[in-house]
């Protein structure tokens, strides 16, 4: 299981794959993000719970990026079953960057968009 899991963020890490991925599940097919206007974005991010600091690591996320400034970022998870706590994962994942982006080094910046898909693989 974890071979395929590999597998699957190795592929999904191309630009072209991911652009297709998001035009066709968010855009209909249409040609909307382009995959030379997107860059990688660090998948871990810490945690505050209970007083100690927990990491947590997306599969994929890439920036949606025009004219040097975030659209949005893209967040991809892989499952091969439905589990149910994964609305809560992904509520943790989507936290943190709108954290990040709510930082008093931040406060100036543009804000965007965090939107993470599930991606259901057999």
């Amino acid at each position: 299981m974890q071979e395929k899991d590999v597998t699957e963020k190795m592929l999904e890490k191309y630009n072209d794959v991911f652009a297709d991925i998001l035009n066709v599940l968010l855009f209909g097919g249409r040609n909307v993000v382009d995959e030379d206007i997107l860059t990688d974005a660090l998948p871990m991010s810490m945690l505050k719970i209970d007083g100690r600091v927990r990491s947590q690591e997306r599969d994929v996320a890439k920036y949606w990026r025009k004219n040097k400034i975030n659209v949005a970022l893209f967040g991809l998870e892989n499952q091969t079953i439905a589990n149910k706590i994964m609305p809560l994962r992904v509520f943790g994942y989507d936290g943190a960057e709108y954290v990040k982006q709510s930082r008093k080094e931040n406060i100036d910046k543009a804000k965007y968009p965090v939107i993470t898909l599930v991606l259901y693989l057999r």
